[in-house]
């Protein structure tokens, strides 16, 4: 009661220190975010992780995302490694080859989303990326041809020699390679 009755500037620097005293805890708060969020990141394995901060927005959290606009990762990968420009492909593509990661953790993300998310896409007896094979594909990327018609090949080439599932060619609006 003796608050409430209490006028002047010191009435008014009382009532307000309770909301200072909040506002300062929620800024105290916010300054541990990056500790509590590097807490959380250590918990997700390193690849994973950079798979969900490099990739995830675009790919989806398990390599599924819209298909018009990104290709499926999923269980749809791993064909690619059938052929040696395909194997070459999945580094060399402009956002991977220069991703701000390491060689060494680019290495690990690609043999995250090949081996892991490329489930039974993957070739029997496929070799992991190494890093050097890493470091020497990403020195030159896939920036002077299209991007679309080199997949567009590999896919109809894969589908016919290598039993790949049509669903590689969900990818676009026009569902490109399918018969007419």
């Amino acid at each position: 009661m003796k608050r409430l009755a209490q006028t002047g500037q010191a009435g008014g620097a009382q009532r307000r220190r309770p909301k200072l005293r909040i506002a300062a805890l929620a800024l105290a708060g916010l300054a541990g975010l990056p500790a509590l969020l590097h807490a959380e990141m250590t918990q997700i394995p390193t690849a994973r992780g950079n798979y969900l901060l490099s990739c995830g927005g675009c790919h989806g959290l398990d390599g599924v995302s819209n298909s018009n606009l990104v290709p499926d990762l999923k269980n749809q990968v791993g064909f690619f490694l059938n052929l040696p420009e395909g194997r070459d492909y999945v580094v060399r593509l402009p956002n991977v080859a220069f991703s701000i990661t390491t060689d060494e953790a680019l290495t690990g993300l690609l043999n995250y989303v090949v081996f892991t998310l490329g489930g039974d896409s993957v070739p029997k007896g496929t070799k992991p990326y190494t890093t050097r094979e890493v470091a020497k594909l990403r020195r030159s990327p896939l920036t002077e041809v299209s991007l679309a018609q080199m997949r567009q090949q590999m896919v109809r080439t894969l589908i016919d020699q290598y039993n790949a599932t049509t669903e590689l060619r969900r990818y676009g609006a026009d569902d490109y390679g399918s018969p007419p």
